[in-house]
């Protein structure tokens, strides 16, 4: 997915901005890594993950307090679609359609890589 890193925030979070919403999340890039444009894996950490069928279609990203909760559409194998980006998730037995997922921002990372 493609972000906008605006800021670094203490304890490894950063604060950036999708094409679906803001989000803050662990930043699990160089820590010298610099604010602008980077492209990201999403990982969540789903044990600490409240999982539930979405209330709207989505795509979206937000920041709820201290969460940040992702809303796309589940394969009913292991991979939630948000927009054109793909977050794998371990989610046995959940029904392919919408969902959200909300997870506390230190359990989000962030992994930049280049294309």
């Amino acid at each position: 997915m493609r972000v906008e890193l605006l800021r670094r925030l203490r304890a490894g979070l950063a604060e950036v901005v999708t094409p679906y919403g803001p989000a803050v999340a662990r930043w699990c890039g160089d820590p010298a890594d610099l604010p602008g444009p980077y492209v990201v894996e999403w990982t969540i950490d789903e044990e600490h993950a409240a999982v539930r069928p979405a209330a709207g279609p989505g795509p979206e990203v937000r920041v709820d307090g201290e969460l940040v909760v992702l809303v796309g559409e589940f394969d009913g194998e292991a991979a939630l679609r948000i927009g054109d980006s793909l977050v794998l998730l371990d989610l046995p037995g959940r029904l392919p359609g919408p969902l959200e997922v909300a997870v506390p921002r230190e359990h989000a990372e962030l992994y930049p890589y280049t294309v």
